[in-house]
């Protein structure tokens, strides 16, 4: 038997990271490694000077994993700047890899393809690593290989409150 849970998030319209939506609200599926963006507008949070806990949410809409050489990294990336100019500075806080699955990082042969729409994936995440406060936090989408990539999803985050 198996148990599916679900879980509730608290959502909030501020906390949005990507909705693969053109300026005019259009869906249109991210073909190439970028940063997260609402209506194409580059989407950076400030956490604040504080250490933050909570999820990154990522709802698949659409996904291409039919090809063997397709790789989605889903990284929620951290900098201590609001541009994330330095790249030496930026670092991946969290992620999730989607595609085919034996191109994924277990070491596993064959693991099975992962993501397909309508998934969800909830990756805990915290904006700390080695006792630095990371204060800035964007999605930033990893496409690695492929000839026809294409994935269309919402991420948004969902803070715990203490």
């Amino acid at each position: 038997m198996t148990t599916y849970i679900k879980e509730d998030f608290v959502y909030d319209a501020n906390l949005v990271l990507e909705d693969s939506l053109d300026a005019s609200g259009d869906a249109e599926g991210a073909v190439e490694s970028a940063a997260g963006a609402l209506l194409t507008v580059p989407q950076i949070i400030d956490l604040g000077d504080g250490v933050v806990e909570g999820y990154m949410i990522v709802d698949v809409d659409a996904i291409d994993v039919d090809e063997t050489d397709l790789l989605y990294e889903l990284w929620l990336q951290g900098a201590q700047s609001a541009t994330f100019a330095t790249a030496g500075l930026v670092r991946n806080l969290a992620g999730v890899e989607l595609g085919e699955g034996t191109l994924m990082t277990s070491g596993i042969t064959d693991t099975g393809d992962q993501g397909e729409a309508g998934d969800r994936y909830v990756v805990p995440f915290r904006n700390v690593i080695n006792g630095v406060v990371y204060r800035y936090v964007r999605f930033y989408q990893e496409i690695a290989g492929g000839t026809t990539p294409l994935l269309t999803s919402t991420v948004w985050l969902s803070i715990k409150r203490k």
